[in-house]
Parts: structure tokens; C-alpha cells; sequence
């Protein structure tokens, strides 16, 4: 039986995530040939969306959901790289410079995602050269991100990395309870966690006892409740809050 079922057609025109991303600049009669070329399938959490290895033959937009893409170092350890959320594309990479995959990707959560083969890329990519520009500035964006990740692993705390990464996954997934606590359900392991910010499992488990012994947060399996949002700030600008 096959794992993941083609859904019937999504438009283009009235995919609310297009409009803040690549796609975005893209003419009626190119999203015509978007609508009619791609294939949305719903995944399941943990899915595999593709591959380390496998070729590249065309990119991902998420609709709903989400994604985890990670890589294989060289101890054969996988290391969670960054999160995708609707709107972003993926394996753009592989397709641009021909190459196969170098990292893998898997859905986040209950996702949606549209699958965009490579000859309808690179149609599109000839009709429209601004959408080279945009995949151009995405590369871009995506090397800056590398570096200041590099800086932040150099200079900050691995606390201070991990109370950065709460903040992210908060505004993210979090919501406000009647007494204006933030609450979220982690979408990741607490081994991905502490890979996200360079640190060992055992690092992160002492820090999270910590900051549950400061009152910053509280933490039950998945679940995170900090009842003064406030104090996830003072973690990391204090001098902005005083």
C-alpha cells in the first residue's frame, strides 16, 4: 500500500503560503503550470519526505505542517539542522546544481506538502528569471543563518542558546492559557533539542533542571509552561528589560 496518497488538486492561486515566498513573483499562466504539475501529498509525523543520497528530482513547499531537515556527521550521528514551516521550500539545492541529496528531510507534524518536479522548475526558471533571483536570495539567506548560528555556538552560552531556541519553538507552537502563561507541546526530542544548539543530551538535561530550579519554565515530558514569558526574555536581554 502506498504511504503517502496524492491529494486531489490545491491551487495555486489561493495557496495563502505562496505569497510569502519564492513562488510568489511567479505570473497566472506560470501558476497554471504550477497548479497542474505539482503533487500534494498529507505526510505523517516523522515521515520521510527524502533522503541523504537520493537524486534530486525536484523541490518541496509546505503547506501545513512542517518539517525537520538534518544531516549525518561524521561519527554517523544525525544532527537536526533547522526546521521548515509553511511557505519554505526544500531540496531546492539538489535541483539548482544537479547534484543528489545532501541532507534529509521529515514532516514535523501532520503535514501537507506539493512536490514540484525538476522539468517544471527549470521551465519556470527560464520563463521567469526573477524566480532565480529569489532562489538566489534564499541561498543567501540560508548561508547568513550558517554564520550567525557559528557565532551564536562561539559566543553565547549553551543556555543562552537553548532559551533562544524556546523563544522560536514558543512563537511558533506556543499559546497563552487564562493566567498568561505560555504553554507548548515540544515538536522535538530532547535530543534534537540539544543538538539544534550544539550541545550533548546530558548538557541539556542539567540546563533544563536549572532553569526549572530559577523558575524560568517548567518542563513535563514534551510539554513546556513558562508562567512569566517575560522572564525567557531577561535570559537573553537583560539590559532591555531593567
Amino acid at each position: 500500500m502506498e504511504r503517502r496518497k496524492i491529494m486531489p488538486g490545491v491551487n495555486c492561486f489561493e495557496c495563502l503560503p505562496r505569497e510569502h515566498n519564492e513562488w510568489s513573483v511567479l505570473s497566472d499562466e506560470e501558476l497554471n503550470l504550477l497548479t497542474q504539475a505539482k503533487k500534494c501529498r498529507k505526510y505523517h509525523t516523522g515521515e520521510s519526505i527524502f533522503a541523504i543520497g537520493e537524486p534530486s528530482h525536484g523541490v518541496y513547499c509546505i503547506v501545513s505542517g512542517g518539517a525537520a531537515v538534518r544531516k549525518i556527521d561524521a561519527a554517523g550521528n544525525s544532527i537536526l539542522l533547522h526546521l521548515v514551516y509553511p511557505g519554505g521550500t526544500l531540496g531546492y539545492r539538489g535541483v539548482l546544481l544537479d547534484e543528489e541529496r545532501r541532507s534529509s528531510a521529515e514532516a514535523l507534524g501532520p503535514s501537507k506538502i506539493c512536490f514540484i518536479d525538476r522539468h517544471t522548475v527549470q521551465t519556470l526558471l527560464e520563463r521567469n528569471p526573477t524566480l532565480g533571483q529569489q532562489f538566489l536570495r534564499r541561498v543567501v539567506t540560508d548561508v547568513d543563518d550558517a554564520h550567525d548560528k557559528l557565532v551564536r555556538n562561539a559566543t553565547l552560552s549553551n543556555r543562552t542558546k537553548f532559551v533562544h531556541l524556546l523563544l522560536a519553538l514558543m512563537n511558533r507552537h506556543g499559546r497563552t492559557t487564562t493566567d498568561g502563561s505560555r504553554v507548548m507541546e515540544l515538536p522535538l526530542s530532547r535530543r534534537d533539542l540539544a543538538s539544534m544548539i550544539g550541545a550533548r543530551h546530558e548538557t541539556l538535561s542539567r540546563i533544563i533542571g536549572r532553569l526549572e530550579e530559577d523558575g524560568v519554565a517548567r518542563f513535563f515530558l514534551r510539554t513546556v509552561c513558562v508562567s512569566h514569558p517575560t522572564s525567557l526574555l531577561h535570559e537573553i536581554r537583560p539590559s532591555l528589560l531593567d
